[in-house]
């Protein structure tokens, strides 16, 4: 039983990141927006620093960028692949800093991240370079 060949399990890999960066960035949008409209949606005493509406802002703008990354990777740009892996290291920070105010979710956060990681930096755009 063959898993195919490698460039087409780099495909898939690919696929799969483009589908993950997809759901992180709404994801990521939408705790941006909850935490600059909605003052009671996280637990604001627990953050490492800041009030909530710098948390808000970084969130959003993690989102846009990821979306951004999210649509770079399915074009196929070269950039992609190392804007996605900079972009998660990025998130798994922010995941990191906020692990006291909720930290299922910064702990899923985190191990998402490194699925992204891992397969941006073995398996990059999948595409064949020949």
């Amino acid at each position: 039983m063959s898993a195919g060949p490698p460039v087409e399990r780099g495909q898939n890999w690919t696929a799969f990141v483009v589908c993950l960066f997809f759901v992180l960035g709404c994801f990521n949008l939408i705790d941006g927006l909850a935490a600059l409209v909605q003052d009671d949606y996280f637990r604001a005493d627990e953050l490492l620093f800041g009030d909530l509406a710098l948390w808000g802002t970084i969130y959003l703008c993690i989102g846009v960028v990821q979306l951004f990354a999210a649509w770079l990777l399915h074009r196929g740009n070269p950039f992609g692949p190392a804007l996605g892996a900079i972009l998660a290291l990025i998130s798994a920070v922010v995941a990191l800093t906020s692990l006291g105010a909720y930290p299922v979710w910064s702990v899923m956060i985190l191990v998402l991240d490194g699925l992204v990681i891992y397969a941006l930096t073995v398996y990059g755009t999948g595409r064949a370079t020949a």
